[in-house]
């Protein structure tokens, strides 16, 4: 059975009031196992993000990795679409998205294990490690102690999320069967 299909990006990022139907909704089902009803439907917009870009998406695509990382938090295990959302991101090159990235990355220990470390130094290695240790963030000194146990250049950064871009738009176009 297909799952009903959700609109195109483009319809979701002409008006951000929208977006509140993806919002994380963190419930229990029957048996008392925790659920977000809306899981599978930013699935798909994300899905769709990476098949086909939209210029411009970067405060939809942090919205969206927030909502990931609530779902994420409320329950177990570890999907995808979380690694979507921040690459996503991480493909806008903020250092300021770094904390937003960090929160995901720190949510849960399947977050932990399954999101690759590398976003996290997105918007350039010495970039991010010094506007980390400028900030007054409260996870300043968490952050600031992984980012400089990271054996990682610019080259390898870029190679990560080239990669990560790669690797999913395969996957999801062979799912579709193109």
């Amino acid at each position: 059975m297909s799952r009903p299909a959700v609109p195109e990006p483009d319809w979701w990022c002409e008006d951000p009031e929208r977006w509140e139907l993806l919002e994380f909704d963190g419930r229990n089902d029957d048996n008392g196992l925790p659920i977000d009803i809306r899981w599978e439907n930013r699935q798909q917009v994300l899905e769709a993000l990476i098949l086909m870009p939209e210029p411009g998406i970067g405060d939809f695509a942090r919205y969206l990795l927030a909502q990931e990382t609530e779902s994420h938090g409320h329950s177990w295990g570890f999907r995808h679409s979380i690694e979507l959302a921040a690459l996503l991101v991480a493909e806008e090159r903020r250092t300021e998205d770094v904390w937003l990235l960090w929160n995901a990355v720190c949510r849960s220990f399947d977050t932990w294990c399954g999101l690759p470390h590398r976003l996290l130094l997105s918007a350039g290695v010495a970039r991010t490690v010094e506007y980390v240790r400028s900030s007054e963030h409260p996870q300043r000194e968490n952050l600031l102690g992984h980012l400089e146990q990271m054996d990682a250049t610019d080259d390898e950064v870029a190679r990560t999320l080239a990669e990560q871009r790669r690797y999913y738009s395969a996957a999801l176009r062979e799912l579709a069967g193109e």
